[in-house]
Order: C-alpha cells, then sequence, then structure tokens
C-alpha cells in the first residue's frame, strides 16, 4: 500500500508534464496546488516530528511535484498554446 500512495505522489507531475507540452496553463487550477503545496509542507513538518521516514519521503515528492506545478503554472499562464484546437 505504501508503494502506491508514494507513486500517487507524483500525479501531478503529469500537469506539469501537460503544461510544458501545450506550452500553456489557462486550464490549471493555481490554488489546487498551492493548496497541496501547504498541506504538503504540514504533513512534512509532521513527519520529521514524528522521524517517520515513510511520511518524510512521500510528502518530500508531494511537495516537488506540487511545486514543480506551480512553477509551471507561472512560466506558462499568460502563453498561447503553439497546438491549434
Amino acid at each position: 500500500m505504501l508503494i502506491i500512495s508514494t507513486l500517487l505522489e507524483f500525479n501531478p507531475l503529469f500537469q506539469t508534464i501537460k503544461i510544458i507540452k501545450l506550452k500553456q496553463a489557462a486550464d490549471v487550477s493555481l490554488w489546487t496546488y498551492v493548496t497541496i503545496l501547504t498541506v504538503g509542507v504540514l504533513w512534512l513538518f509532521y513527519g520529521i516530528q514524528l522521524q517517520s521516514l515513510p511520511m518524510i519521503i512521500g510528502n518530500a515528492i508531494k511537495l516537488f511535484a506540487s511545486l514543480s506545478v506551480v512553477i509551471v503554472y507561472f512560466i506558462y499562464k499568460n502563453s498561447r498554446s503553439k497546438i491549434t484546437q
């Protein structure tokens, strides 16, 4: 179960890849990923207090993945897609 939940922490990376591929972030909810980032920070601190390596690793992955979405959001937020729809 731990392996599955850790793999699910990578989900925001798929959004990051999509933003980079389309070169636009108009359909992304920034507040969703900021919330995930905030919750991840809180859980990371809690895991550090408990000295729980699985919590620390899982939440570090979550922070990296959600932070990548926030960063590419600001890079591509005003860009137009080069792919015609």
